[in-house]
């Protein structure tokens, strides 16, 4: 079973994701970026599932850091986000993220993304 990192602040979210997704994923969960981070480094996650603004550490940083890493090097990082802004999006893209959801989500199309990308 593949696994999943969600790192999100709003438990609503966390919650809302984790409902859509169990059954199918093996799914971890970090309240922020450095939470997430050291999960990642004590697991192998195939997807991560990160928000932008957070405390701590941002989902920006926590992409950029993965990405240092051989071993996330080519794994899908989408962002979950509410930041629509194109500028925030470059950045993400520059950073390394996979690609990009706009909250509220819908749960279809979390699993259809999620479902072409691992």
């Amino acid at each position: 079973m593949k696994t999943i990192l969600l790192v999100d602040d709003s438990t609503i979210i966390r919650n809302i994701v984790k409902t859509a997704l169990v059954g199918d994923y093996h799914m971890l969960e970090a309240e922020n970026g450095q939470i997430g981070l050291d999960l990642a480094n004590k697991q192998n996650i195939d997807l991560f599932l990160l928000d932008v603004n957070m405390p701590v550490m941002d989902g920006i940083t926590l992409v950029k850091e993965l990405r240092k890493q051989p071993k996330y090097s080519k794994i899908p990082i989408i962002m979950l986000t509410t930041e629509s802004r194109d500028n925030k999006k470059s950045e993400g893209k520059e950073a390394g993220a996979t690609g990009w959801i706009i909250k509220p989500v819908e749960p279809e199309k979390l699993i259809k993304v999620i479902s072409k990308v691992i």
